[in-house]
């Protein structure tokens, strides 16, 4: 497995008091650990708070798609964007909201793999030409996407595939050092220990 041993720059102590947010709290609590890309944030005022906020209104919470396929979306993007670091924490995460592993660990063949519905393989088709840059073949996923989801639902889709673009270059640019906690989904998804750090 292809891991940094430190961070390029390094995190703030969980007690640094630019570490405590209530966001960034209540997070904690949904995810079970302290992300140490969110703590390396924490150094610029106000990006803790805006990103969460943006990430409740994307993946979290409420909306149009249940959230397990939201961060099934956000998993597969930046499994596409090769960022080991955020994707093992999205297929954590995505995981501890009800998807198997077993499911999991065939996310690189969605399109053939009977676990998945053909309504996720049409989002999950966005979500690949949208991990990368530049966007591969954009107007076939989306025209695809409109037989299964309506307009207001395909924004969703593209919201959980931006958000997730912070995510892939701030880590990639940071080495962000992962956390003992979703690095267990490592174990269960193989596929996840061949990704870029």
């Amino acid at each position: 497995m292809k891991m940094t041993v430190d961070a390029r720059i390094q995190p703030l102590h969980e007690d640094d008091p630019r570490s405590k947010d209530p966001l960034l709290e209540e997070l904690v609590g949904f995810a079970g650990y302290r992300p140490n890309a969110l703590l390396t944030m924490a150094r610029k005022p106000g990006v803790v708070p805006a990103l969460l906020n943006l990430m409740s209104v994307t993946l979290r919470g409420d909306g149009l798609l249940p959230q397990e396929l939201r961060f099934l979306i956000a998993a597969e993007t930046a499994r596409n964007a090769q960022c080991q670091y955020t994707t093992t924490h999205l297929v954590h995460i995505t995981e501890h909201l009800g998807i198997s592993w077993q499911k999991l660990a065939a996310l690189p063949h969605y399109l053939d793999d009977p676990q998945y519905t053909e309504k996720e393989r049409k989002a999950l088709a966005i979500a690949s030409a949208g991990g990368t840059l530049p966007v591969r073949h954009p107007a076939q996923a989306m025209e695809q996407a409109k037989s299964l989801f309506s307009d207001e639902e395909i924004i969703e889709i593209v919201s959980c595939v931006a958000m997730v673009g912070w995510f892939n270059r701030w880590n990639g640019l940071m080495g962000s050092t992962l956390e003992p906690v979703p690095s267990e989904a490592i174990a269960h998804v193989p596929w996840l220990a061949d990704l870029e750090v």
